[in-house]
């Protein structure tokens, strides 16, 4: 009996990179919509808790970058064609060596003359 190689589930494959990308996109977008917020809540709310507003539109910009940039984490393990503790196959045998001698180098313009 032959040995079958081992086959893998699409539901272990990660996400596409379009919808990574959308996902990534719509989380800036978010983020940057609130600092914004923020940012307006300050200029027209005259109240001490506007400097937590200032704080929000400061940090904001931050965390949106982070989470827009924390994207395409594998969602489970890797397969095993990727386990680097895994023994290295074996080179193929060595072939021999082929030997070639020039015995005339000739040219095109050779046959024109």
């Amino acid at each position: 009996m032959q040995e079958q190689e081992p086959s893998y589930q699409i539901t272990a494959a990660p996400t596409s990179q379009t919808d990574d990308m959308g996902v990534r996109y719509r989380k800036y977008v978010i983020s940057m919509i609130i600092r914004t917020v923020c940012f307006l809540c300050f200029a027209f709310i005259d109240h001490p808790i506007r400097w937590v507003f200032v704080g929000g539109a400061l940090v904001l910009p931050y965390i949106a970058v982070v989470l827009a940039n924390a994207g395409r984490e594998s969602r489970g393990p890797a397969p095993d064609s990727f386990d680097i503790t895994a023994p290295a196959p074996r080179p193929p045998e060595q072939l021999p060596a082929i030997e070639a001698t020039i015995t005339s180098v000739r040219s095109p313009r050779d046959d024109a003359r």
